[in-house]
């Protein structure tokens, strides 16, 4: 079994930098452009996907659309992105420097942000922990009991979401590592074969949208 783990394309917010989480928007022309592109490129390639699974939020909704145009997506809250609760709508950079924000550890020290919105009690935040329990439990009730076949299966998500799906597909408990090879592009790309037995990541974030693209934002985190 072939699984295309995607990151959606581009947004406003994005280009702003402001967190987007559960806030729901859209992508812009260029991340539109990337998805197109991508698409393209996969339909040259001969590739068709058996399922294709989504995060119920439009940006990741209208990538997985325009991945595969015409085919059946199947939304999943469980694919849904981590909630920041209120540092949503708030710009990276003004996190980052603020001395008395949980957010300035998410990307640095993702375990000490951990516990730190633990510790904050906020209902609207949510801990890496608990997205990689949610995470995990789509790949066991989805993805794994078809470890046996020749499925092609696409996942369409979002930046921490997808990290949370490498932990377990990796099979990583330490969340000081939860960045892994660091934060996927707009419409990267990570191929992972899953046999009976275990999981194999072949190709890890690769873009195939014109790179000219990429010079329209500049990296997030």
């Amino acid at each position: 079994m072939e699984i295309y783990l995607v990151r959606h394309g581009t947004t406003e917010w994005n280009v702003k930098h402001m967190i987007q989480g559960r806030s729901d928007t859209e992508l812009n022309e260029a991340g539109r452009e990337m998805a197109r592109q991508t698409g393209m490129k996969f339909i040259s390639d001969g590739l068709a996907f058996d399922f294709i699974y989504s995060s119920p939020l439009q940006r990741a909704f209208e990538t997985a659309s325009l991945l595969s145009p015409g085919s059946d997506i199947i939304t999943d809250d469980r694919l849904l992105e981590l909630s920041f609760g209120p540092f949503e709508g708030k710009i990276v950079e003004d996190m980052l420097s603020d001395q008395d924000c949980a957010f300035r550890f998410f990307k640095s020290a993702p375990h000490i942000y951990n516990k730190l919105v633990a510790d904050m009690n906020d209902p609207s935040l949510e801990t890496l922990t608990r997205l990689i329990e949610r995470a995990s439990d789509f790949l066991i009730d989805k993805i794994e009991p078809l470890a046996s076949t020749d499925k092609k299966i696409l996942i369409s998500g979002h930046g921490a979401l997808n990290k949370g799906l490498m932990m377990h597909i990796r099979g990583e408990n330490d969340l000081s590592l939860f960045w892994g090879d660091d934060l996927q592009s707009n419409c990267g790309i990570t191929r992972i074969i899953r046999d009976t037995k275990k999981y194999r990541v072949c190709d890890s974030n690769i873009t195939l949208y014109d790179p000219s693209l990429n010079a329209r934002i500049k990296k997030l985190l």
